[in-house]
């Protein structure tokens, strides 16, 4: 005759016991493989978007693509937001959203929340910013803190690998409509982590807002983009990626 052995309580307690520490080790596992895929997307894209930018520089005789969304989302200049053109003439890959961006300030209005300090229907329509260095309106100085700089062209950068070119912008707050930070007020403050985590999201990838350590998307004129933590490419006002005088 065969005998059926049920489960005692203590034995199912004991499987119940090991299966909910089996998921409670993978769900972390699992959203970190998540946020990781979602890095590796928005670098694709931003070297998308570069490669696109380089064929802009050939058609424009070296000229660097232009920002011109303020603080705020409103746009100051007559053309097309940079990223619309890159789009539009030279990628068809390029999106305008990062998979990393969770702002709240997408839209069109009335969805999404309105932006602080900018018109109650102006709304997020790019996750992406240009480092105003490289901007001819915008850039606070050049080479031995020239401020009658009249703007960078991509032929006189000396380090395209070393400038950073696109960022991620900040998520909430004034910058989160705005299509470039300026990073003069960064690199002049007692603490440029936590100031630049003001204006563009330098946590995007993990770590914590305003944290040497917190870890972003940056992509480089050269066309290469990579993740790197803040402090990896801003120290202060002579050691940063930014300035194209003092990139290394």
């Amino acid at each position: 005759m065969r005998s059926h052995r049920a489960f005692t309580l203590i034995e199912l307690l004991v499987v119940i016991s090991i299966i909910a520490l089996m998921v409670g080790v993978l769900i972390p596992a699992l959203g970190s493989a998540r946020q990781s895929a979602r890095a590796l997307r928005c670098l694709s894209n931003m070297r998308q978007m570069q490669t696109a930018h380089a064929a802009y520089v050939v058609d424009n005789k070296g000229q660097l693509i232009q920002a011109n969304l303020s603080h705020g989302g409103v746009v100051h200049g007559t053309f097309d937001p940079w990223f619309v053109t890159l789009a539009k003439k030279y990628g068809t890959d390029i999106t305008a959203r990062s998979p990393l961006d969770n702002s709240p300030h997408w839209g069109p209005a009335p969805a999404g929340d309105p932006i602080p300090g900018a018109p109650v229907d102006q709304r997020r329509v790019t996750s992406y910013g240009i480092n105003n260095f490289l901007d001819t309106i915008t850039n606070p100085w050049g080479p031995g803190y020239n401020t009658n700089w009249p703007g960078y062209t991509y032929d006189n950068v000396e380090r395209p690998s070393a400038t950073i070119h696109f960022l991620i912008m900040a998520f909430t707050g004034d910058f989160a409509g705005a299509d470039h930070p300026h990073v003069e007020n960064w690199l002049s403050h007692p603490s440029p982590p936590f100031k630049a985590s003001t204006q563009c999201q330098t946590h995007a990838v993990k770590g914590e807002a305003g944290s040497p350590n917190a870890v972003s998307n940056w992509s480089f004129l050269d066309g290469h983009a990579r993740s790197a933590a803040f402090r990896e490419v801003c120290t202060d006002i002579d050691t940063n990626n930014f300035d194209p005088w003092k990139a290394r």
